[in-house]
């Protein structure tokens, strides 16, 4: 999981301050400081923008992903948790 400590260290390492990330998230820097505080969890989209700007590589998160898409959508019926067998 990542918390509000580790966004920070990311945007700090990369030189970023809280009013060019909410500039480029496209929001508040409330909005930024909430993140790095934990009062707030921050949306997907923005996370992989935050990784973006920051220069943190998500691709091996994202090729697992697909990986995982692609073998479910080669199953005929997917094996969910809540269905009866």
């Amino acid at each position: 999981m990542i918390e509000g400590d580790d966004l920070r260290a990311m945007r700090v390492n990369a030189g970023i301050s809280q009013d060019a990330m909410a500039k480029k998230l496209k929001c508040d820097r409330k909005t930024i400081i909430n993140y790095e505080l934990d009062v707030s969890d921050i949306r997907s989209k923005q996370l992989f923008l935050w990784f973006l700007y920051c220069k943190i590589n998500a691709g091996s998160l994202l090729n697992e992903i697909k990986q995982i898409r692609d073998i479910t959508n080669s199953k005929e019926k997917p094996n969910l948790q809540d269905e009866e067998p």
